[in-house]
């Protein structure tokens, strides 16, 4: 009988002995079993975290059910059932806070003079607010192919998706076509010689898209011109089409050379031509505005410079829009002989370009298509602003 006792007994410690080596195997550190094990397996056992020992007896020869319910000891021990529950209940309540909170650090920006925001994604909601332009916001997501959500005063608001574009995208002018009839001072059609009535175009088009080597400098966008006040409340460097494809054509032929342009001024609005013409009053450098129209005001002209391999700017016989006899070109004999050279080397490509000169301003060069476009008195502000991209650049 003794010897069946011990036999008994002997035959119990190997399957622990082997039960305890397989649950080693399989979890060889015990903070690791939640990850491992189904949390099913929690609810099926009581914990006993008095007794570890009798542990892996009660289950070797199954399977290691009662390890998991060791471990979550931030958890109530006596209330095993709640560790599956509360598990996956929070994670969802912690995914959604992220999410609004990335998306909304994305930086948007208005590209319109003003632009409603709106309580819901429809035209006919109330407005809450106005966007200004170039006024930042904080861009949620797409509503529709209308509307936009943003962040507005700390609250979801939306407003038309077409106007907001990444914060960090340049903004460049574009005025769409345009088509009008040539007429006299009294408003007559004027007619060609086969009898058919004149018609003009104008389609503006943004300097740094078509020539982006060319440094910008409105003048007039500042208070650095011989008026001493900004008459330009936004500068947009904006030209013909045509003009535009004949200076991009100019630039290649100085960037072959190792020079850049730099325009001073381009299109300017017939209204800042009076402004100009009453404080100079003499055509001979500012076109009268009460009997004729500059070809600026026609966006076919530009008023520049060059700039050097050396990145300074070239030396001309005055300074931009002095207004002497200095500045006229049968004045060259006065010049310097580095400042003939680069206004005759500068009129020489732009003429082959397809420009034309003015004797009374050295560095005045006019489309020689100019007849052909419109005269404008399009406030800066009112020129439609896009990026590249929406351009089609």
């Amino acid at each position: 009988m003794v010897k069946r006792i011990l036999a008994v007994i002997l035959a119990m410690l190997v399957i622990c002995s082997t039960g305890c080596r397989y649950i080693d195997r399989i979890f060889p550190d015990a903070t690791l079993q939640p990850t491992s094990v189904p949390s099913e397996t929690a609810s099926d056992e009581p914990v006993t975290t008095d007794e570890p020992t009798e542990l892996p007896t009660e289950s070797a020869s199954e399977q290691p059910t009662d390890m998991p319910t060791e471990v979550p000891t931030d958890e109530p021990t006596n209330e095993p059932s709640e560790v599956p529950t509360e598990a996956p209940t929070a994670k969802p309540t912690e995914e959604p806070t992220p999410a609004p909170t990335e998306v909304a650090t994305t930086k948007y920006k208005c590209r319109s003079n003003v632009l409603n925001v709106r309580s819901a994604p429809k035209s006919d909601a109330p407005v809450v607010g106005t966007l200004k332009f170039e006024e930042e916001v904080q861009y949620i997501c797409s509503v529709d192919n209308s509307f936009a959500s943003i962040l507005y005063k700390g609250k979801t608001c939306y407003c038309y998706s077409s106007y907001l574009v990444p914060a960090k995208e340049t903004l460049y002018g574009y005025l769409p076509p345009q088509y009008e009839y040539k007429t006299d001072d009294h408003g007559n059609i004027q007619y060609d010689n086969t009898g058919a009535p004149i018609m003009l175009t104008s389609e503006l088009i943004d300097i740094r898209l078509v020539v982006p080597s060319a440094e910008i400098y409105q003048i007039f966008g500042t208070n650095k011109n011989f008026t001493g006040e900004v008459l330009y409340k936004r500068s947009v460097p904006v030209i013909q089409t045509g003009t535009a494809k004949k200076l991009m054509e100019a630039a290649k032929r100085f960037a072959q050379d190792g020079y850049r342009i730099k325009i001073y001024d381009c299109y300017r609005p017939k209204s800042v031509q009076y402004i100009l013409y009453d404080i100079v009053q003499n055509s001979a450098y500012i076109a009268n505005p009460y009997n004729s129209a500059s070809n600026h005001n026609r966006a076919a002209a530009v008023d520049m410079t060059l700039i050097g391999p050396d990145g300074k700017e070239l030396e001309f016989p005055s300074p931009m829009h002095t207004f002497t006899p200095l500045v006229y070109r049968s004045s060259r004999y006065q010049w310097t002989e580095e400042q003939r050279k680069n206004v005759d080397y500068m009129t020489s490509v732009m003429l082959d370009c397809g420009f034309k000169l003015i004797n009374t301003e050295w560095w005045h060069f006019s489309d020689t298509d100019y007849p052909s476009y419109i005269v404008l008195d399009v406030d800066m502000r009112d020129i439609p602003m896009y990026t590249a991209r929406q351009l089609g650049f």
